[in-house]
C-alpha cells in the first residue's frame, strides 16, 4: 500500500480527539521555535529554518486532506435502483416472500386500487360532474368486487358482485356468475378473479395499475372505460427453490366497459350499472387451473427447462395502455 494511503487511512488521523492535541501540540511547538529563533537571529544576525516548522506544516496539511475527504464520502451520492422492465418479467431473477413483486412490471404499482386511476371529475356530454362522480365510484366498486374481495377470490361468491348491478343485468349474470366455470375457457378472467383452492395470497396484497375513462353512450347512457392490470403474489412454503417471481406473480389484464343508464329511455329494472365489452388476458399462471376458470401460480406448472434472460411478452400484459393481447400466455390443450 502507497505511504500516503497509510497516512490518509491511520486511524489517529480520523479521531477527532487526536486531531485537537496535534493541532495544539503543533501550535505550541511553533511558539517556542519562533522564540528560539529570535533568540538565535540576534545572536548570529542570520534566519536558520527549524525542522519542526516542517513537521507543523505536514500536520495541517494532513488534517485538511482527512477533513475533505470525511466531507466527500458523506457527499457521494448513493447508487441509483434500475426501474424494473414495464414489459417483461425475468426468468432467472432472486425471489424474496418479502419483497414479491421486485424484478417485475408491478414492483412500482400501488396496493389494491390506488394504482387504478381517473381524471378529475368534469361534466361529460349532458351528464353533470356529479354524474361522472358516481359513475366513477360504481365502477371503482366492481373492480374490488370481482377482483380483490376475499368474498370473490377464496369463497368464490359473486354476490357482493352482482349486487352493484342493475336488476336486468344482475338477472342476466347470475347464472353465469354461480354456474361451474367451463372447462377450457378461463372464466375467472370475464367477471370475477377465483382463486383454485389450496393457494393463498402474501399479505403484499394485490397491486394495480390502469385508468378509467367516461364518454356519453347511447341515450341515456354515462360509459366509463376501464383498462388495468392486476398484479397477484402467491405464497409458497418452499421459497428457497423457486428461481423466477414469474412463479409467484400473476397478472390479469383487463379492458372493460362499465355503463350507467338512467332516464326515460330505460325501464326502471335497467337502470344502474351494467358491464359491457369485455376482453382480457393473463399472465405468469398455472394453465391447469386457468383451463378450470380459476386462478393459480405459476410454481403450479409443471418445471421448464432452464433458459437465461428475459420472458418478454407483449406489453399489453402490464400496460393498459395496449390492447389486450389475443394469446395468453397457456398452450393450448
Amino acid at each position: 500500500m502507497d505511504e500516503d494511503d497509510l497516512l490518509d487511512s491511520h486511524p489517529d488521523l480520523v479521531d477527532p480527539e487526536w486531531r485537537k492535541h496535534a493541532q495544539a501540540d503543533a501550535r505550541l511547538g511553533a511558539r517556542k521555535d519562533r522564540r528560539r529563533q529570535r533568540a538565535a537571529n540576534r545572536s548570529r544576525g542570520h534566519r536558520r529554518p527549524r525542522r519542526r516548522w516542517w513537521i507543523f506544516a505536514a500536520v495541517l496539511t494532513i488534517l485538511a486532506v482527512t477533513g475533505a475527504l470525511v466531507v466527500l464520502a458523506g457527499r457521494r451520492p448513493a447508487a441509483e435502483v434500475a426501474a424494473p422492465n414495464p414489459t417483461a418479467v425475468p426468468i432467472l431473477a432472486p425471489v424474496d416472500l418479502a419483497r414479491p413483486y421486485a424484478h417485475t412490471p408491478a414492483e412500482l404499482w400501488p396496493k389494491g386500487m390506488d394504482g387504478i386511476s381517473s381524471p378529475a371529475a368534469a361534466a361529460v356530454g349532458p351528464f353533470k360532474a356529479e354524474a361522472v362522480t358516481d359513475a366513477y365510484a360504481q365502477a371503482r366498486r366492481a373492480i374490488v368486487a370481482g377482483r380483490l374481495d376475499p368474498a370473490a377470490l377464496f369463497g368464490h361468491d359473486p354476490k357482493a358482485f352482482a349486487a352493484l348491478l342493475a336488476p336486468d343485468e344482475r338477472d342476466q349474470l347470475t347464472p353465469l356468475l354461480t354456474g361451474k366455470p367451463a372447462k377450457g375457457k378461463s372464466a375467472f378472467s370475464g367477471y370475477l378473479t377465483e382463486i383454485a383452492d389450496g393457494y393463498h395470497l402474501l399479505d403484499a396484497g394485490p397491486r394495480t395499475s390502469g385508468t378509467l375513462t367516461a364518454h356519453p353512450g347511447k341515450a341515456g347512457e354515462l360509459a366509463v372505460d376501464a383498462n388495468y392490470v392486476v398484479a397477484y403474489a402467491f405464497d409458497n412454503v418452499h421459497p428457497g427453490g423457486l428461481t423466477s417471481p414469474a412463479e409467484i406473480v400473476s397478472f390479469l389484464r383487463v379492458d372493460e366497459t362499465y355503463v350507467v343508464r338512467s332516464g326515460p329511455s330505460f325501464a326502471e329494472a335497467s337502470h344502474g350499472l351494467w358491464v359491457e365489452n369485455g376482453h382480457s388476458g393473463f399472465s405468469s399462471v398455472g394453465c391447469a387451473a386457468a383451463k378450470e376458470g380459476f386462478l393459480a401460480p405459476g410454481y403450479a406448472n409443471p418445471p421448464a427447462a432452464s433458459p437465461t434472460g428475459e420472458h418478454l411478452d407483449a406489453p399489453g400484459y402490464y400496460d393498459p395502455k395496449y390492447p389486450v393481447p389475443t394469446l395468453d400466455s397457456c398452450p393450448p390443450n
